[in-house]
């Protein structure tokens, strides 16, 4: 019965952030500032929120791992700034794509995101892959190279977010670095900038409510993030990974929501994504079964 409930509470935790991760998605293209400042926020309510926790003994004790972990060797403190940046600047796509046009673009990178993680596990971290994973991966590719076919020109957007999300976290597993405090302390980082950023926007008194709805999007990036990495630690990995389409798939559907429309090609690459993904799906699902029935 205990493990049933734990369960539940991830699926609504997970649920959750990629509803937030959506309502961020949408509610940055209504603001009439530059994505510069929406992430400016994002990256201050983020180390704030983070911060509030550090009273507890569980937290400064993530810490002193995460510190001790990062001064095990002379080069991996620079490491600290690489990976800030490569985070901010997904913040900032994420922010930049809805604000700009780019929303279905920026949709696709995520769709695209979780082959990559699995082709970049194979590639660079030595994982094993299975039949389902492997048909995933070719499909994401028959998908890209289908694209890139039919309009040269790839989509920068998509790009940073499907190859720079797997570099951010490969870097994190090879070092040592991967702490659930690890993402507070790379906001700490960006956060000297963030303040400035915010400190010279300069938005009218009488659009006060601008401000408002930054702080909002703010603290909904620190909410989703809480509820995602809770998410992962209540949830068996194949149950977690597939809640986590859930949120591309909002994503497009604000990309509509905002106006912008699919190409006939879009169609046939998110067609062939949805088999990928649902080749994934099956898999995780076998594997747990599996799992299941070797413990009883």
């Amino acid at each position: 019965m205990e493990e049933r409930h734990t369960s539940t509470q991830g699926v609504l935790l997970s649920l959750a952030a990629s509803l937030l991760f959506a309502t961020i998605f949408y509610l940055s293209a209504l603001v009439d500032v530059s994505a510069n400042v929406v992430v400016a926020y994002r990256v201050i309510a983020t180390v704030v929120l983070f911060a509030l926790p550090l009273a507890g003994r569980e937290f400064r004790g993530q810490l002193a791992e995460y510190w001790n972990s990062l001064t095990s060797h002379r080069w991996k403190p620079l490491l600290l700034p690489v990976l800030s940046a490569l985070v901010g600047l997904q913040l900032w796509v994420f922010a930049w794509a809805p604000i700009n046009g780019h929303a279905l673009e920026a949709s696709l990178g995520f769709l695209l995101l979780p082959i990559a993680m699995v082709f970049g596990g194979w590639l660079v971290l030595k994982d094993r892959l299975t039949t389902g994973q492997w048909i995933a991966v070719f499909l994401a590719m028959a998908a890209v190279v289908f694209k890139f076919l039919a309009a040269p020109q790839a989509s920068w957007v998509t790009l940073v977010i499907a190859v720079g999300y797997p570099v951010y976290f490969i870097i994190r597993r090879l070092t040592g670095l991967d702490n659930p405090i690890a993402f507070g302390i790379e906001m700490a980082v960006l956060a000297p900038v963030a303040v400035f950023v915010v400190a010279t926007a300069a938005i009218p008194v009488d659009q006060g409510h601008q401000t408002v709805a930054l702080i909002a999007i703010g603290v909904a990036g620190t909410v989703a993030m809480v509820c995602y990495l809770a998410a992962s630690r209540l949830l068996p990995l194949p149950l977690f990974g597939l809640l986590g389409y859930v949120e591309p798939v909002l994503l497009v559907a604000v990309a509509l929501l905002l106006g912008e429309r699919p190409s006939a090609v879009d169609m046939l690459v998110y067609g062939l994504l949805a088999i990928a993904l649902f080749a994934i799906t099956t898999d995780s699902f076998r594997k747990t079964q599996a799992g299941s029935q070797a413990t009883n």
